[in-house]
C-alpha cells in the first residue's frame, strides 16, 4: 500500500506528530496491519499500530469496534489489580470515534503501539507456554465481571462446530471450484468424527458449562511478553472477543503451542503434539483460571482435540470455496494447513489418556480435584 494513502488515512485520527513511515507488521491471516512512525515537533518519535478491518470477515465492523472499546475500557479499569499488565489504547478519530470508514468503504482503526514487549510466532519453551496460558486465563478473569449489555457476537457461530461441519458438507456438495475429489480423504476424515462436533455445545445447552467472555483467537503470537521478566503482560488481537466457552480459548492455545510444526507444513510426518508444552499450558491455565467449574476442567483434553479439528474443517471449507477467507501465499496452502491440523488431531487421539492424567495431576496441585 502506498505511503501517501496511509498518510491520508492517518489524517482522520488525533495522533501526535507528523507521519514518517508505515511498515507492514505481524503475521495475521485476516486484517492488514502496519506499524506507523510519527515525529513530534520536538523530535520525539511515536509509534502506532494501524489496522484495516477485513469487513469480508467481520461483516459489522462497527460492532467489532464497539466490543473492543468496551473491552479495553474494562481492562484499563482492572489493570491496577494486576501489576505489570499492559493494555492497548485506542486512538480516537478527530471526531471522537473509535474507527474510520473511508470513502472507498474500508474500515480502519489505530492503537498506540505497545513498546518494550516481544512476541513469538512459534515457541518450544515450556516456560513461555506456561506464561501464555496464564496470560489468556488472566484475560478471562479480568473480563468476567464486564457489566451488561452482552457483547456483540462479531462472527456469529464462530466456534459453533455443528455449523462448521454443516458448512463444510455444503461446500463439498456444491464443489464450486471442482476441488472436492482432490480432498476426499480429508472430507472423510471429518465425517468419521462428526458424532463429536456438538459435544461441548450439548453440555453448554444442558447448563453444565457456562457462557463466558472469551478471546476466541488465542494463538501464541497474540500474547505479548516482557523481554526481561518473560512474563505475559498483554493480550492483543481483540476482534473476536465475545461471548463463548472458556474451553475454546484453552483448546486453541494448545493447538498453536503444542504443534511442533509450522501451520502450513506440507510434511505431516513432522507434525507432533508436544506433551510437555501441553502440561505447561494446563499448569499455567489452571494456576490462574480460578473461575473454572469442574465440567470445564473435565473437558480440557477434549477442547485440545476439538480446536485443531474445527480449524482444520475451516481450512478445508475455505479451500473448497475458493480460498476466500484466509490469506494464502501459494496455491493449496489451505490444504497444507488442513492436513497439519488433522495430523495434530490424530496425535492427540493417541495421547488422550496421558493428557487426561496431566490435567488431573495439575488440577490436584491447585486443589480442584
Amino acid at each position: 500500500m502506498e505511503q501517501s494513502a496511509i498518510e491520508e488515512i492517518l489524517g482522520n485520527f488525533a495522533l501526535e506528530g507528523k507521519f514518517v513511515e508505515a511498515k507492514p507488521f505481524g503475521s495475521g491471516h485476516i486484517n492488514d496491519t502496519f506499524c506507523v512512525t510519527t515525529r513530534t515537533p520536538g523530535g520525539e518519535e511515536r509509534r502506532y499500530t494501524l489496522q484495516r478491518i477485513n469487513h469480508a470477515v467481520f461483516r459489522k465492523p462497527q460492532q467489532v469496534m464497539d466490543n473492543i472499546e468496551r473491552t479495553l475500557a474494562h481492562l484499563s479499569e482492572k489493570a491496577s489489580q494486576f501489576p505489570g499488565t499492559k493494555v492497548l489504547s485506542l486512538v480516537k478519530t478527530k471526531e471522537g470515534r473509535n474507527c474510520v470508514r473511508t470513502f472507498a468503504g474500508k474500515w480502519w482503526r489505530l492503537y498506540d503501539f505497545i513498546d518494550e514487549v516481544e512476541s513469538y510466532d512459534n515457541v518450544r519453551d515450556a516456560d513461555v507456554v506456561y506464561e501464555a496460558a496464564r496470560g489468556f486465563a488472566q484475560f478471562q478473569n479480568m473480563m468476567a465481571d464486564l457489566p451488561l449489555p452482552r457483547l456483540h457476537e462479531t462472527i456469529p457461530y464462530f466456534h459453533h462446530t455443528p455449523m462448521r461441519y454443516a458448512t463444510l458438507e455444503e461446500a463439498a456438495y456444491l464443489d464450486i471450484r471442482g476441488r472436492a475429489l482432490e480432498v476426499a480423504n480429508e472430507i472423510e476424515f471429518v465425517r468419521k468424527r462428526r458424532h463429536l462436533v456438538a459435544h461441548l455445545l450439548n453440555r453448554y445447552l444442558k447448563g453444565q458449562i457456562p457462557e463466558r467472555i472469551t478471546h476466541n483467537d488465542t494463538k501464541i503470537n497474540n500474547a505479548l511478553f516482557d523481554p526481561v521478566t518473560k512474563k505475559c503482560v498483554a493480550v492483543v488481537d481483540l476482534d473476536t472477543v465475545m461471548p463463548g466457552l472458556a474451553l475454546y480459548d484453552f483448546g486453541d492455545m494448545c493447538r498453536t503451542t503444542c504443534n511442533t510444526a509450522d501451520e502450513s507444513e506440507p510434511d505431516t510426518d513432522s507434525v507432533q503434539f508436544d506433551i510437555k508444552m501441553f502440561e505447561a499450558a494446563v499448569s499455567g491455565y489452571l494456576d490462574t483460571a480460578h473461575f473454572l467449574v469442574q465440567a470445564e476442567i473435565q473437558e480440557l483434553v477434549f477442547s485440545a482435540w476439538l480446536l485443531p479439528f474445527m480449524v482444520g474443517m475451516r481450512f478445508l471449507t475455505d479451500y473448497l470455496q475458493g480460498d476466500t477467507y484466509f490469506k494464502t501465499h501459494y496455491p493449496k496452502q489451505n490444504v497444507d494447513r488442513c492436513r497439519t491440523q488433522f495430523k495434530l488431531v490424530e496425535r492427540i487421539e493417541n495421547l488422550r489418556e496421558e493428557m487426561q492424567a496431566i490435567v488431573q495431576r495439575c488440577a490436584k496441585a491447585t486443589g480442584r480435584y
